[in-house]
């Protein structure tokens, strides 16, 4: 007799499940359908499930609160390695016929198991024992161990052999990260960068109606009201940057894209 399947419908309704009970308790919320986000003092913890097509993989992520503009996410590498997890993601049967996609209940349980564990024992210690200055750091430096668990999508980096957009939103976060702990001299140069990227990308690309679009008006604003009262010297710009910076903490899912 053949085995019985899990329906790939189904067993995203049964990730989706098993997550939020898991989760809940550690003070996750529901943020959209397939996203579970716990805020925190100083950082956003987010743990988002692709189910797109035949995937039905968990990504996790970590944002800094006060600068909510780029994340750094889970190295599932690394991740694999340290967890020892022999069945790193749900791998669906697709018939050769056509048909629903399905998974083996063994294998289904058994990527669960190894999901469930690494979660518990590995990822969240480790999104609570991060701090905001190794956050920054790991912002700028390529940091090659296998314990650090999470990496930014890309480098913020001051040299012109890497121009353009990429590491853009990073510079944001490191240049709001220094200025948060009055580093301000040290965050000066990532925030002008920052914000003359974000206003070519703003010149280039036509107004639409996405979170994304209007997350990246967002971020050039605070840039430019942060950069403003330096660049003019005007009196109590550090005490009127920090007032701004708060203001992102209390809205962080604005800047979130």
């Amino acid at each position: 007799m053949e085995e019985e399947r899990i329906l790939k419908k189904d067993g995203v309704r049964l990730v989706r499940k098993r997550l939020k009970e898991l989760l809940k308790p550690l003070g996750f919320q529901s943020r959209s359908t397939n996203q579970l986000i716990r805020g925190r003092e100083h950082f956003i913890d987010m743990v988002d499930l692709d189910t797109a097509g035949y995937h039905l993989t968990p990504h996790y992520h970590i944002y800094y609160r006060s600068a909510p503009f780029a994340r750094l996410s889970g190295d599932m590498y690394r991740i694999w390695r340290a967890a020892k997890m022999n069945t790193p993601y749900w791998s669906c049967e697709i018939p050769l016929e056509g048909g629903p996609y399905s998974y083996k209940p063994e294998h289904f349980e058994a990527v669960w198991r190894d999901v469930s564990r690494a979660l518990e024992q590995y990822l969240l210690p480790y999104m609570e024992a991060m701090t905001p200055e190794r956050f920054l750091s790991l912002l700028v430096t390529d940091n090659r161990r296998d314990q650090d668990f999470f990496r930014p999508a890309n480098l913020a980096r001051l040299d012109s052999h890497y121009p353009g957009w990429p590491g853009t939103p990073e510079a944001a976060v490191y240049g709001v990260g220094m200025w948060r702990m009055e580093k301000f001299e040290e965050g000066i140069p990532y925030l002008i960068l920052a914000r003359k990227n974000y206003r070519t990308w703003m010149e280039d690309n036509e107004q639409e109606d996405s979170q994304f679009y209007r997350a990246h008006i967002l971020t050039l604003e605070l840039l430019d009201r942060l950069l403003t009262p330096w660049e003019k010297k005007r009196p109590g710009w550090t005490a009127s940057a920090q007032r701004k910076i708060d203001q992102v903490e209390l809205n962080w899912a604005d800047y979130m894209r």
